[in-house]
């Protein structure tokens, strides 16, 4: 039987795309150490206690909460009437009312990354499994039985990562990160949540691999996979909880597991902490994910060594470093490529405005490329005819009535595609990629269709558009 990839929450469906909400300009305060694991074998110890409690009073539960859309029929009518003439966008009968209730909608993990009371969890636990849309509600429980409301201060769905903010007089209990990059195989881990609703629960196991990609966990277009794989036990209602190290430090957030039977089978996979820093440092400080681009289509190469140029964006950063097509990328940075999935998470890591050497082989010969990852000769991209975009302003934001959640540009004129981008709609994501200015819509719209998520009359739903 082939194996089936299940997320760990009541529900499975991962949207499509990035988002962000409740920006701040604020730096984090966020305890990190570098420093690589004692690995010498007369050191194990007889208990991992001490560093557990170090660690799991940040473990927190999330649960949230969905505004349903009840329908109560007047006297006389019966409710499958009032379905169709609601279905039909006719008036309803006889006193007929739909009212608005608060319902359970899921229940994950989480754990607190700093004394302010930032707390990552996985994107797709505050997103309705039917719509792929936002909770209305989430609340943080500490092991304490404390609970707050928490806000959402963003989510990036290509990497299944999302921030939220809670607050409290008193500093918050928080993890130290450590660098996931000094993880082995072998290595001892905790992976620490709320799985089934149980509340605070550990399990132990080992890293059994590092950098497993192309599962199809995270099966969307734009996503980038690089997870760790454990075979300490993870069950539902773990998605978002820490992964920890044996000294109690933060090495990944839990996010899925491969199973046939639903349930844990000893293959469970983990965000890297250091690609969830990433997300949350710009969310928090930057108010949106930001990512290095290079500007070129890439094919694997037919010995498995590289990755081949096959197409370059014209006035892109490639284009730009003096790219051609057939060069045989080996080496971005300091790290060797081998694969489409690595040359992106090595792009992608990197800020836009960074400064990187890439080294490809052109004509059986060894050269390196300067680049400056960024969206250059924007003059060249491609742009939607007919749509006036502008960034949200307070002015616009009062002019359209776009709450503050609300992220993305928004339609300020259109001509000509008036059905599809009416005076008010906001541009959220582009082809999965969230887009926060006028810039980053250049950047990620395309030739041919796109798949919008956009913003209008406070609803959310996806569109797609050709552009010429």
């Amino acid at each position: 039987m082939k194996p089936i990839i299940l997320g760990l929450i009541l529900f499975t469906v991962l949207a499509i795309g990035n988002g962000n909400l409740f920006a701040q300009n604020r730096k984090l305060s966020l305890k990190i150490e570098d420093g690589v694991l004692d690995r010498s074998l007369n050191r194990a110890p007889s208990s991992y206690s001490p560093a557990l409690k170090k660690a799991t009073p940040a473990v927190v539960a999330v649960t949230t909460q969905q505004v349903v859309r009840r329908l109560y029929p007047g006297g006389g009518s019966s409710p499958r009437e009032e379905l169709l003439r609601r279905f039909f966008g006719l008036p309803l009968l006889n006193n007929a009312r739909v009212e608005e209730e608060m319902v359970p909608a899921g229940i994950g993990s989480g754990v607190i990354v700093s004394p302010e009371g930032h707390t990552i969890t996985n994107a797709h636990v505050i997103t309705d499994p039917r719509t792929g849309e936002l909770v209305e509600e989430v609340t943080v429980q500490l092991s304490d039985k404390r609970q707050f409301q928490a806000k959402i201060i963003g989510f990036d769905r290509s990497t299944d990562v999302a921030v939220l903010k809670i607050e409290d007089d008193k500093p918050f209990p928080h993890v130290t990160l450590a660098n996931s990059d000094h993880l082995e195989v072998g290595d001892i881990v905790f992976a620490a949540g709320n799985p089934l609703g149980i509340g605070m629960t550990v399990t132990m196991g080992i890293i059994s691999a590092t950098k497993k990609s192309e599962l199809g966990v995270l099966d969307l277009e734009g996503s980038y996979e690089n997870f760790i794989q454990t075979d300490a036990a993870i069950n539902r209602g773990n998605s978002g909880g820490p992964l920890l190290d044996a000294v109690g430090r933060l090495i990944g957030i839990n996010t899925a597991i491969i199973s046939q039977t639903g349930a844990s089978m000893g293959i469970g996979l983990a965000i890297p902490v250091n690609m969830v820093q990433k997300v949350l440092t710009d969310l928090v400080e930057r108010g949106g994910v930001r990512r290095g681009f290079l500007g070129v289509e890439l094919a694997p190469s037919s010995d498995g060594t590289g990755v081949i140029v096959t197409k370059i964006v014209p006035g892109s950063a490639a284009d730009l470093a003096g790219f051609e097509p057939k060069d045989r990328i080996i080496k971005v940075d300091s790290q060797a490529v081998d694969s489409i999935n690595q040359s992106r998470l090595a792009i992608s890591q990197t800020a836009p405005g960074t400064k990187i050497t890439i080294d490809v082989i052109r004509g059986g010969n060894k050269k390196t490329l300067f680049v400056t990852l960024d969206l250059m000769g924007g003059k060249n991209r491609i742009s939607m005819p007919g749509v006036s975009l502008e960034e949200l302003s307070v002015e616009n934001r009062l002019r359209f009535q776009i709450p503050p959640t609300t992220k993305g540009v928004v339609v300020t004129k259109s001509t000509g595609n008036a059905e599809t981008f009416k005076e008010g709609v906001v541009i959220v994501e582009i082809n999965g990629f969230q887009v926060n200015s006028i810039q980053e819509v250049e950047e990620q719209i395309k030739s041919g269709i796109n798949r919008f998520y956009v913003w209008y009359r406070n609803k959310y739903r996806f569109l797609a558009y050709r552009v010429p």
